[in-house]
């Protein structure tokens, strides 16, 4: 799991003492939205999810732009976000698993200007969850009916789908609707 700075209390921080303008969290330089209002993230419609302690999709409707940027960086897709956040230098910290086993971070500058660079990672014991993956690619799959997932559409304002959110559920919550089979 990357040891983040919450983006919302980050947010709040910055917001009382740097020149930035505060777009349902999303910083910029002032100048950066006049002269590019392509930078902003689109208004995403976030789906009801299920509670967890540590999810940290909250700040996906902040980052979508750089999440956005690593999945298309990835040499082998499709990939999903496993896990995202910011760490102490600021940079937005993006993990990501292949479907052919591989797991990668992706470090992205918060400004979404810079090309993201990619790190070979080994993979964690635990992966917290949820994933994210983009369209067009479909949500993960499981080949055992025990485990399964809860896919959960995003969406920008108009209502084009931009991803899913999958939540594995415990043993026992599969049904029909939930297991996707392979």
């Amino acid at each position: 799991m990357i040891t983040t700075t919450r983006l919302s209390r980050v947010c709040l921080a910055l917001a009382g003492i740097s020149p930035f303008v505060l777009t349902g969290c999303q910083t910029l330089p002032t100048g950066d939205v006049a002269t590019s209002p392509d930078r902003l993230p689109p208004t995403l419609v976030m789906p009801s999810r299920p509670a967890m302690a540590d999810d940290w999709s909250d700040g996906l409707p902040v980052i979508y732009n750089q999440v956005a940027g690593c999945l298309n960086a990835d040499p082998t897709p499709p990939a999903r976000v496993v896990d995202a956040g910011q760490n102490g230098d600021g940079q937005i910290v993006i993990d990501m698993m292949g479907d052919s086993g591989s797991y990668m971070r992706c470090v992205s500058d918060p400004s979404g200007k810079s090309k993201p660079v990619l790190f070979d990672q080994a993979v964690p014991d635990n992966v917290p969850g949820p994933v994210y993956t983009a369209t067009p690619y479909p949500p993960p799959k499981s080949p055992n009916a025990t485990i399964c997932y809860e896919h959960l559409p995003v969406l920008d304002k108009t209502g084009w789908q931009l991803g899913w959110l999958s939540y594995a559920l415990k043993q026992g919550q599969c049904s029909d609707r939930t297991v996707a089979h392979p």
